[in-house]
């Protein structure tokens, strides 16, 4: 099964991978709908990132009451099933499940053909 990679060493921290995920998803550049967000950050001087996507564990799946969210080789939330009861993202390991508007949103790597990768013009994003 692929997934998203990140490599750091290439990241400019210019949050296309963001802006171009909530445009395709939502309609809107507004990185804070975004179900991939690499943020960085100072530490000390340094210049640090924390990369939040979904690494296709599939706890989020496992854990639904009512079986919304579905694995094969990307995640689905069928959002006609979906309560939004939020276990889900109190489950996820990378903290990277949204509830908004009483649904849950997830990288679906769109579909298998991930935008934010395609976008990205440091190849910080694979998918592999």
């Amino acid at each position: 099964m692929k997934r998203l990679k990140f490599n750091k060493v290439n990241c400019i921290g210019c949050q296309l991978c963001a802006q171009v995920c909530s445009a395709y998803k939502e309609g809107e550049y507004i990185p804070s709908k975004a179900r991939i967000a690499i943020e960085t950050y100072y530490d000390k001087g340094n210049l640090k990132y924390a990369d939040h996507f979904c690494i296709l564990c599939g706890i989020c799946a496992k854990n639904c009451p009512v079986g919304a969210i579905t694995m094969d080789e990307h995640i689905e939330v069928d959002f006609d099933k979906c309560i939004g009861c939020g276990i889900c993202a109190e489950k996820c390991p990378k903290k990277v499940v949204r509830i908004r508007d009483e649904k849950a949103y997830i990288c679906d790597t769109c579909g298998g053909d991930p935008k934010c990768v395609k976008t990205c013009p440091q190849h910080a994003l694979t998918f592999e």
